[in-house]
């Protein structure tokens, strides 16, 4: 019987056989955190459940700043699945909201991942206006200005087609009183 050569390194890159991170957030940062969330999710960028998923997050945040729930804790705490918690966790890394890292431990001769460590970022930029930097006064009168002058195109546009249909039904019924007024005089 053959046996393989054992791998060199039989974790993955960027483990971690540590506690991870810890990053204590005090009362501004949470409440800095609690607004990106929002900001990023009235903006589009995060979904409803992964704002859910960053709350529960910061709930799990302990005072010395050890945050390393399992997804299914996570997505009890949200009331959504352990899937939808790993895509929310993708999508408040790719926001610059989170960070966190795999934890490992020996287990005789092999590794094990416990759970990941996370690290809450309060300081990620927030999510651009999304009125291309004017007030909300502005672009709501550019809003009513634009509806106004597409108002005015398709009322010409209804004018135009309701002056072609008069104009066709006007000689239909021309034409119809031509045929009998003929039809009149040869009898």
């Amino acid at each position: 019987m053959m046996t393989l050569p054992a791998h060199p390194r039989p974790w993955r890159r960027g483990s971690l056989f540590a506690s991870g991170p810890r990053r204590p957030l005090d009362r501004q940062e949470r409440a800095r955190f609690r607004y990106l969330l929002r900001a990023h999710a009235r903006a589009g960028r995060l979904s409803a459940k992964a704002e859910w998923v960053g709350q529960a997050l910061l709930k799990r945040l302990s005072e010395d700043g050890r945050c390393d729930p399992c997804h299914e804790t996570l997505a009890r705490d949200a009331g959504c699945s352990a899937r939808t918690v790993r895509r929310a966790i993708a999508a408040l890394q790719s926001l610059g909201l989170l960070r966190w890292q795999t934890r490992l431990v020996w287990t005789g001769w092999r590794t094990e991942q416990t759970s990941n460590a996370y690290e809450l970022i309060p300081r990620a930029a927030p999510p651009p206006p999304s009125c291309g930097g004017q007030s909300v006064r502005q672009t709501r009168k550019k809003d009513i200005t634009t509806v106004q002058a597409i108002l005015l195109e398709d009322a010409a546009a209804a004018r135009a087609a309701l002056a072609r249909r008069r104009a066709v039904i006007e000689e239909r019924l021309l034409g119809k009183g031509k045929r009998k007024c003929r039809a009149f005089l040869r009898a």
